[in-house]
């Protein structure tokens, strides 16, 4: 048989389990084994979620109707995968990035207009080894 200690246990934490156990006849080492044995043996992984986010924000916005858009084909990149720019690509139109294709989207909804700051300099200098 393993041991284990628990340390930092808050004592409300345990004056409840040694209630819990004078209640079931037992010791509280015994009932804090039976306590962890139920929660092991019953195969809930409490860490995971019980809805995962894509249908918690469809279960939260179906009650309004949701909204239907139209997904635009995908493209590509005309880039080749070792990220040299050929000389045909030059001379072609560059397609929308995806920020463009989202406002276009969301345009007919009424969009949201964000003020997005310049980028400021540093104001620190650049440092000179000499």
């Amino acid at each position: 048989m393993a041991t284990i200690t628990i340390r930092n246990l808050d004592e409300t934490v345990k004056r409840k389990l040694q209630v819990r156990a004078a209640l079931n006849g037992r010791s509280m080492e015994a009932e804090a084994r039976a306590l962890l044995s139920g929660l092991v043996n019953e195969g809930h992984a409490t860490s995971a979620p019980e809805e995962d986010l894509g249908s918690a924000i469809h279960r939260r916005f179906a009650t309004i109707g949701g909204v239907d858009l139209p997904i635009p084909p995908r493209q590509f990149s005309s880039r080749p995968a070792n990220g040299r720019a050929e000389d045909h690509s030059k001379n072609e139109k560059q397609d929308e990035g995806l920020g463009t294709a989202i406002h276009k989207l969301f345009t007919p909804l009424g969009g949201v207009e964000l003020q997005i700051p310049t980028r400021r300099k540093s104001h620190r200098p650049i440092p000179t080894f000499d």
